[in-house]
């Protein structure tokens, strides 16, 4: 879909706005340790607002954050009492967040693995995080392991671009609301808003839904 393949694209500019040179022969764990190891990164270092909300109140559990970078929400749900599993394809971004949880006294366990190449398992997750994850909703397979990797009564919260940034820019309607349609949404918008990643104003989609 030519939408989805916008939307992929603003997630890499975004992503990569604050690099003076990437090289083509750069992959995407190359180009993500250069982000994280950057002294000005293109992106909130405070958790998701969003994540914050959706689960003020919730019990805490098991929660698995998908493409965690340097940790900013693994450990705000640590602080919050969470047992925090995250992958990143990232060493370096990894390599903080454990430093920061060190730090901070709190216990995070992460993995380096691509979203094709982690063990989700089955019925395992309380609440799973794909906050700016850098993947497409229209990704089937993927989404299809992680749904079932969700405990009965766990939540899922996404956020993620809805348009390219840019005054106009046309995006899917209601995606993220028809991507989780089999589970009770509880959260939604769709608003135009200062993206986490790459701050800048776009169309943002967020959603929050439990497996019922």
């Amino acid at each position: 879909m030519k939408s989805d393949f916008l939307i992929r694209a603003s997630f890499i500019f975004a992503a990569t706005a604050c690099l003076a040179q990437q090289s083509p022969k750069d992959n995407p764990a190359a180009i993500f340790d250069k982000i994280y190891a950057s002294e000005a990164p293109p992106f909130n270092a405070e958790p998701s607002a969003f994540l914050a909300r959706a689960v003020d109140g919730v019990a805490p559990g098991k929660a698995l954050d998908i493409a965690m970078g340097q940790g900013r929400n693994s450990l705000f749900l640590a602080r919050k009492g969470w047992q925090v599993t995250g992958y990143d394809v990232s060493s370096v971004g990894l390599s903080q967040a454990q430093a920061a949880a060190s730090k901070a006294g709190l216990k995070i366990e992460t993995v380096q693995k691509s979203h094709a190449d982690f063990d989700f398992g089955a019925d395992r997750w309380d609440l799973v995080v794909m906050v700016f994850p850098g993947t497409s909703m229209d990704d089937l397979e993927l989404l299809r392991k992680i749904k079932a990797s969700m405990k009965k009564g766990a939540m899922i919260v996404v956020e993620q671009f809805n348009a390219p940034p840019g005054e106009g820019a046309k995006g899917p309607a209601n995606a993220l609301f028809k991507t989780f349609g089999e589970f009770r949404v509880v959260r939604y918008e769709d608003i135009p808003d200062v993206s986490d990643w790459g701050r800048m104003k776009a169309r943002i989609g967020r959603v929050a839904a439990v497996k019922e």
